[in-house]
This record gives C-alpha cells, structure tokens and sequence, in this order.
C-alpha cells in the first residue's frame, strides 16, 4: 500500500499545474525619460509590448526633445543585457498619473503575468497617451499576458516574434 501512495503523489506532484512565483521588478515612470507613445489603432484598446532591446523600444516609444530638461530619451544601452520591459500605454483624460496601480509580475514556466489596477482619471478636455513599464530581469518568455483589474486585455508570444499588439500598432 506504501507503494501505491508513493506512486499516487508522485503522479499528482507531476500533472500538478505550475504555481505563479513574483518575479521581482522596477517601475518605470513615464517621467524617466524625455520620450512619448506612438500611436496605435485602434486607441480605444490598450497598446502592450514585451521590449527586450533598444531597437523594440525606439519602435514603441519615440524621442521628445525640448528645451530645459534634458532626460535621457531611452534606458542605456546596457540596461538591455540584463533586464527587459513590459509596456501597456492606454490612452486616457488628461491626468493620467496614478491610472495604473498596484503592478504584480509573476511567472510560471515560462509565461509572465503582468497584473495591476486601472482607474481612469475623470473626462478631460484632452487626452494623453499614459503608460505602465515595468524592468524584469531579461528572459526569454514564451508568453506575455496583461491582466488588469482581474481581466486578460493582451496576450503577447513574443518567442514567436508576437512582441507587440495590436501588431501593426499604427506603424
């Protein structure tokens, strides 16, 4: 019988479905840098993106050069060895800081679960394009899923080359 128990949990252990672990992070502000969202369509969905180098970043967020401040315009090119960013912009009313809270990243196997609040700020008279990017340590996921508020907006593949939705995003 001690057998047979053996040989049942070792059986459950293996077709047990993987547990999410967190995977630790870094906020990205859209204050960082002196860059800004390129459009999308359409602009009524969330833009994700799973950037792991500055080729992917240059082709989802763009140089805002002014004068006075002078922030960099993209993370250093060193930043890409190590980390990578996952990115969803929404178009929101004016005031869009504080609109996404409460980010979480997990993983399990090799899927990456970005989950966090969204509450939009109140009607506006204009509209800005607002992001959420958060730096994980760089992997190479097999899928990206965006959750917010408890529900899948995005669903990216980037190890199939799907690093970017909506795909053509505009471009």
């Amino acid at each position: 019988m001690t057998m047979l128990r053996l040989a049942l949990l070792l059986a459950l252990a293996l077709a047990a479905p993987a547990f999410a672990a967190p995977v630790s992070f870094t906020v990205l502000s859209p204050d960082d840098y002196q860059s800004f969202v390129g459009n999308w369509k359409p602009d009524s969905a969330p833009l994700c993106a799973a950037i792991d180098s500055a080729a992917r970043w240059n082709a989802v967020l763009h140089p805002a050069a002014v004068m006075g401040a002078h922030k960099p315009f993209a993370p250093a090119p060193s930043f890409w060895a190590s980390r990578m960013v996952l990115l969803l912009a929404r178009v929101t009313p004016a005031g869009g800081e504080g609109a996404f809270t409460a980010p979480s990243v997990a993983g399990a196997g090799r899927t990456l679960t970005v989950s966090y609040t969204f509450k939009p700020p109140p009607p506006a008279s204009s509209t800005i394009k607002w992001y959420l990017a958060l730096a994980v340590p760089k992997t190479a996921p097999t899928s990206v899923v965006f959750q917010e508020n408890g529900h899948t907006v995005c669903s990216l593949r980037p190890a199939s080359g799907a690093w970017l939705s909506p795909a053509a995003a505009g471009r």
